[in-house]
């Protein structure tokens, strides 16, 4: 027999190592019987459910007794909660009784989640993160929202949705139009004994805003929603931030107005393109993310060549031509016959001859000629310049007829002498 054996051996025989051994057994069943922490009237416990019957939940509580939810607990119970209820799931219960006639523990789940929506917004509090909650009812002061088993209230003034200044029967309906839209909210303020838990809206747009300021980057690509339209563009709304997408950033093509491009409500994916943190202003472009036209264009264009275009807009130093695809061109005053009286002449949308002179792709520039190129008979300055050539035609006759007396008379003139 070897060391190891003998020392077992000689354990077992021992009657002094036995009584220790029944000691430290009595221990131990004495510390598991009292060792654990008995439920109390009004404790939260995560508990355990074990089983469910048609009138009430059998729960672990970790005690030496199970729990249970009375029937009238169940029915306090929204339908679609009561039924995802599944043996295994763990669930916050509130204690109700511990202890009655025969022992049992009486446990609230309805009052459980309650609890547990208390400490949810405490930590929200705490924290300042926003959350998400419905719009479930209005009064004069203000809305309220579902915030789990509980109920939140947002005062009139903390609601960043509805204009500042508007009154009475306008402010309600604007509340009203409210109940079943999700606003984004931070707790501002929680106090159980009152049953009062206080939200904000514009806080919560604040810190989005902040957040959206310090994490956004020019070059990114973000969906939003046109939230109002200008006469220089469209604001659109990135989440809790507003961007401006300017009208020449609108569309390739030359935009008259925003509202012939964009709707208010519409979404829209944008591009970054500068973020000024200190002003907190966004730009955004809806035509960076839309095909390039111009190389399409271009590679078209040959200088000196006759195109067909349209004005688009008139400026003091020219005209604005589309040639295609919404790329414009440029005829200058210097390259327009009879110039002012040409481009005073000229109207959006009126279709045009131009000449090609030059295409600078550096610096995305054409520049056209009126000089050369034929007048649309169509068109409203073409007909215009028909009319004066008719014109000057008619007076032609008239004109040669005065020349040829003016010369006569100076021939007779000359014979006199």
């Amino acid at each position: 027999m070897d060391y190891a054996a003998a020392t077992v051996e000689r354990v077992k025989m021992d009657p002094q190592t036995d009584v220790l051994n029944q000691e430290q057994q009595m221990a131990a069943w004495i510390a598991g019987e009292y060792d654990y922490s008995r439920p109390r009237r009004g404790e939260i416990r995560e508990a355990i459910i074990l089983d469910i019957g048609e009138n009430d939940i059998i729960v672990d509580l970790g005690a030496k007794r199970d729990g249970i939810v009375p029937p009238r607990d169940l029915e306090l119970l929204d339908d679609t909660v009561r039924a995802a209820l599944r043996v295994g799931d763990q669930v916050p219960v509130a204690v109700l009784r511990a202890g009655g006639p025969k022992g049992e523990i009486l446990v609230s789940i309805n009052k459980g989640q309650q609890q547990a929506d208390w400490l949810r917004a405490e930590k929200l509090l705490q924290s300042g993160e926003s959350l998400e909650a419905e719009v479930a009812d209005f009064n004069r002061g203000g809305i309220v929202v579902q915030f789990g088993r509980l109920r939140g209230f947002v005062p009139n003034s903390h609601i960043s949705s509805i204009s500042r200044g508007i009154g009475g029967e306008r402010l309600q309906e604007a509340k009203s139009e409210l109940v079943g839209k999700t606003l984004w909210l931070v707790v501002l303020e929680v106090e159980q004994r009152r049953r009062r838990l206080v939200m904000s809206e514009r806080e919560a747009n604040r810190h989005r805003r902040q957040l959206l300021l310090e994490t956004l980057t020019e070059g990114e690509v973000h969906t939003g929603t046109v939230c109002s339209l200008a006469q220089y563009g469209a604001f659109v709304d990135l989440g809790g931030i507003d961007g401006l997408v300017h009208i020449s950033e609108m569309d390739w093509k030359h935009v008259r107005r925003p509202e012939d491009v964009l709707s208010v409500g519409d979404k829209v994916e944008v591009y970054v393109l500068d973020v000024d943190r200190e002003r907190e202003r966004i730009s955004l472009s809806r035509k960076r993310l839309l095909p390039d036209p111009w190389l399409i264009v271009t590679e078209d264009l040959i200088e000196g060549e006759i195109v067909q275009g349209t004005v688009t807009h008139i400026a003091s130093f020219g005209a604005f031509v589309d040639v295609g695809e919404g790329v414009e061109g440029l005829v200058h005053t210097s390259e327009m016959p009879d110039a002012e009286t040409t481009r005073a002449s000229l109207r959006p949308g009126e279709p045009v001859s131009v000449q090609v002179l030059y295409v600078d792709d550096g610096r995305r520039r054409i520049s056209l000629s009126m000089r050369v190129a034929p007048w649309p008979e169509t068109s409203f300055t073409g007909q215009k310049v028909a009319a004066e050539r008719a014109d000057a035609q008619e007076d032609q006759p008239h004109e040669d007829a005065e020349r040829q007396g003016r010369a006569e008379g100076s021939t007779e003139h000359v014979q006199g002498r």
